[in-house]
């Protein structure tokens, strides 16, 4: 008998409290693009964003009462690691007020009418919740075109020294069409690359320099 599969959630994380991302750009880049972000796509102040000197970032999230988010980016190797975490301190200390005052009103009229005032919490704990899933989103959906983007112009600066290699173009597609072939009995992979190359921006004979010297067959 086949185990029944359950149906995917479609609610949102609560509150969450912290993230990790592995980014290949540089860890500069990857800083001066989350303020750019932080600015034009979340619309945020430069109030609300406080940059420190050592690649750490803290910003307020939502309003008086939202989240306080920390990002910082350390470097492991080529990659950039960015570090999300955040605290909710503001909110949980609303709430306990709220909370109390609720059940000190509820005791002294001998009424738990008062209690209904701690449902006013409700719309404003979404909302933080909401805009720290707003930011998580936003991100989760444009670090990889960052990374696109930014192999792209890598690629494109390197376009001179490819340059050099253009009149041996045909002669290096043909030798990696062996290559590829002995190995895995065609050139599927060679052209797949190929593609992926010229949807950077390179031309098709600069493809198939940079293919051939990511494999040995051009040592400088």
């Amino acid at each position: 008998m086949k185990a029944q599969k359950k149906p995917l959630s479609l609610l949102p994380p609560l509150f969450p409290s912290s993230r990790r991302r592995y980014v290949r750009v540089p860890p500069k880049h990857l800083y001066e693009y989350i303020i750019h972000l932080l600015r034009e796509d979340l619309g945020l102040k430069d109030t609300h964003i406080r940059q420190r000197d050592d690649m750490t970032l803290e910003i307020n999230l939502g309003g008086r009462i939202g989240a306080n988010l920390k990002a910082w980016i350390t470097s492991e190797g080529d990659t950039s690691v960015l570090n999300i975490n955040f605290r909710y301190g503001k909110l949980i200390l609303l709430a306990s007020t709220i909370f109390s005052a609720a059940i000190v009103l509820s005791i002294l009229f001998g009424t738990f009418l008062p209690m209904l005032i701690v449902a006013a919490l409700l719309p404003m704990a979404y909302n933080v919740n909401l805009e720290a899933i707003r930011f998580l989103d936003v991100l989760n959906e444009t670090l990889p075109f960052l990374e696109r983007e930014y192999n792209r112009q890598i690629l494109l600066m390197d376009r001179d020294r490819l340059r050099r290699y253009l009149g041996k173009a045909q002669e290096l597609y043909e030798k990696l069409c062996k290559r590829h072939i002995s190995i895995w009995g065609n050139i599927n992979v060679l052209k797949y690359k190929i593609e992926e190359y010229q949807s950077l921006g390179l031309t098709y004979e600069e493809a198939i320099i940079k293919i051939a010297e990511e494999e040995g067959l051009i040592v400088d």
